[in-house]
């Protein structure tokens, strides 16, 4: 499934790069942590760098394969919340962090300044609920 083109009428897609290549992908799965889920996967190998319009009130950006690796790498996630992997933010300080968390795995929202697995917010399971189903839209 092409997600990108399957959002909810809650998002719009304002900006978007190219997509990530097969061997920046590649090297993305290998500095992982965790399995990065394939709805993930499947965006970056769409777009890069996509920010999204929710509903005219607030942003989020997912990252691509590179930008994904150098700011989980920038802000040492994997030091604070080790099995984990930030896949964007909210252009405001807060990260989105796929992370087995109290909430079980899924997509978590916490602060880069503030990186601490008691903070983080359960949005979603998944990239597809949040941008098909509109799970957890307003959190953060």
């Amino acid at each position: 499934m092409n997600l990108l083109n399957n959002i909810s009428s809650e998002f719009t897609i304002d900006a978007r790069k190219s997509p990530s290549k097969d061997d920046e992908i590649k090297e993305l799965q290998d500095f992982s942590k965790i399995d990065i889920p394939t709805d993930y996967i499947n965006i970056i190998q769409q777009a890069s760098d996509v920010e999204i319009n929710i509903s005219n009130q607030k942003y989020i950006r997912i990252w691509g394969a590179f930008g994904c690796k150098e700011m989980n790498e920038a802000y040492e996630v994997h030091k604070y919340l080790p099995n984990s992997l930030a896949i964007g933010d909210d252009e405001g300080g807060g990260a989105l962090i796929y992370i087995q968390g109290k909430d079980g795995f899924g997509i978590y929202y916490n602060r880069f300044a503030d990186l601490d697995i008691e903070e983080a917010v359960f949005i979603a399971p998944s990239l597809t609920e949040i941008l098909v189903n509109n799970d957890g839209i307003y959190i953060s």
